[in-house]
């Protein structure tokens, strides 16, 4: 993860008319966000590429302002409970996410099933909100999440809606990551089910991203350009004998356009 963020800082550089110090700091709260436990300042000054001196001034703004948090007995520094406030108006104000919560919840609770909602950021998808059924088994995932692109209904539709030539840009030249048993690793036979995709307007991934769970998904449509955006179901087809893949579709690709309703 550090190689990546180091990578998007330098390319970035290229444009001048962007304030450098916003960048670092934004570029270190990913940091600290990205990190599995607390991190320290030498730490961070390695993973940005940034003298001490310079990460010590960042760390100490956001930390005044709430947006890290440090402990005192480590003296190492996690994200702070002030960018809370940022996600719960945004899922208070936004008509789109609004709808999309109202919808998700619905099929939850009609098919008993997972259901999900992300969007494309740069050259990832993270997960928007995480609906959670209670069917014997469930795929619990949390908002904020990284999702596996190539092996996720929701990532599918995500790249369906790309170029080609976009999607090998943003997967490689692979072999991608084998994270399940029937995982496509190979970035060309990925563009094969991409073409399916497009074709009947849903994916579906079996075995692909978590062994014994099949997913379903459909691609928000959004007049503008926009951060291509789908939302995804997922049951275990051995406890959800009742449900189906076609009536699955049916029922994420009538969600996903009532909430393309809303997209500006």
């Amino acid at each position: 993860m550090p190689d990546i963020i180091m990578r998007e800082r330098k390319a970035s550089n290229n444009h001048g008319s962007k304030s450098q110090s916003l960048e670092r700091g934004l570029e270190l709260l990913e940091a600290v966000n990205q990190a599995e436990k607390p991190i320290g300042t030498r730490e961070l000054a390695r993973v940005l590429d940034l003298s001490p001196a310079i990460v010590q001034r960042l760390v100490n703004t956001l930390t005044e302002r709430h947006y890290l948090q440090r402990d005192p007995d480590t003296k190492r520094y996690s994200i702070g409970y002030q960018t809370l406030i940022f996600g719960a108006s945004l899922m208070a104000r936004d008509a789109l996410l609004l709808e999309a919560r109202k919808e998700l919840e619905d099929v939850t609770r009609k098919l008993r099933v997972d259901s999900y909602m992300a969007a494309l950021q740069g050259r990832r998808a993270i997960y928007l909100m995480c609906i959670t059924g209670d069917a014997p088994v469930t795929v619990r995932a949390e908002a904020g999440e990284v999702i596996p692109l190539h092996s996720t209904a929701i990532g599918k539709c995500i790249l369906s809606s790309l170029p080609d030539e976009k999607v090998l840009e943003i997967l490689g030249p692979g072999p991608l990551p084998a994270i399940a048993s029937k995982t496509i690793t190979d970035p060309r036979l990925l563009l094969e089910d991409l073409h399916k995709t497009r074709e009947r307007g849903y994916a579906v991934v079996q075995n692909e991203n978590v062994d014994g769970i099949i997913s379903v998904g459909a691609l928000i449509t959004q007049p503008r350009a926009g951060a291509p955006t789908a939302i995804s179901l997922a049951f275990s087809p051995y406890f959800s004998k009742d449900i189906d893949v076609e009536e699955a579709a049916a029922v994420i690709k009538a969600a996903a356009r009532r909430i393309s309703r809303f997209a500006v």
